[in-house]
């Protein structure tokens, strides 16, 4: 295989939103990890960041001109604290046997007023909340003979952690990071279909108290970012 190849780990739109968000960004250090086979990792580097790339299997990089080194997101990243300026951690937390774990070591190694770019299956658009009211799970259940056939026996290869955007939220305040911006993949036209039912559940939920909806922050769940957005979510947060 060549850089020809590369295949991204994310969904269109998603290497397009981050290259967008981090544009006008001054250049510097940039992590890539989960890298995959280095699409994102190609595109960073051709807009002028420094880029070091890691990953579980290394081997699948594809990059010519960079290098990648073995890390674990369920244990320690091989860098040092404050390393570097920007994380990207995409497609990934969903992946985790200990997500809060990923957030910690990824927090860690950046530096004070950093950006950490992560995106995830958007599992609280209105699409996905029906399908868990009809089938009562959020990601698609996974037989033994898939996960030893597909995934080859690895549970990197799986979702075990089918996060919402409370609990990530959740996880980077308190490994000390800060939300500053949401937006998502590509609108999906699908959701149009389900307008009648986001707008119920926002008229529904302005009779419940201002406590209430403060406590369930609605705010944000009921917005159109996620609750009518794409099938990813992308988030950025700062260090603080």
């Amino acid at each position: 295989m060549d850089e020809q190849s590369i295949r991204p780990l994310a969904r269109n739109g998603v290497h397009e939103k981050v290259i967008a968000y981090l544009a006008d960004k001054p250049r510097g250090r940039i992590l890539d990890v989960p890298t995959g086979q280095g699409a994102l990792a190609k595109k960073l580097h051709e807009v002028g960041f420094t880029v070091s790339c890691c990953d579980i299997e290394p081997a699948q990089f594809l990059v010519k001109g960079l290098t990648v080194e073995k890390g674990d997101l369920n244990g320690r990243l091989p860098y040092g604290d404050e390393e570097f300026d920007y994380v990207c951690f995409l497609e990934a937390i969903e992946h985790m046997e200990n997500p809060y774990n990923a957030v910690r070591e990824v927090t860690r190694v950046l530096k004070r007023g950093g950006t950490l770019a992560l995106s995830t299956p958007n599992y609280l658009n209105i699409e996905r909340r029906m399908k868990f009211l009809i089938t009562g799970f959020f990601t698609k259940p996974v037989s033994h003979e898939r996960f030893l056939n597909a995934c080859k026996g690895r549970t990197y290869g799986l979702h075990l952690s089918p996060l919402g955007y409370t609990l990530i939220r959740f996880a980077l305040e308190a490994s000390g990071l800060k939300i500053v911006h949401l937006t998502y993949d590509m609108k999906k036209p699908k959701i149009i279909f389900f307008k009648p039912l986001t707008l119920f559940i926002r008229l529904y939920t302005r009779f419940w108290s201002k406590d209430k909806q403060k406590e369930y922050w609605f705010d944000e769940t009921t917005s159109k970012v996620i609750l009518e957005g794409g099938n990813t979510l992308i988030i950025f947060a700062e260090k603080v």
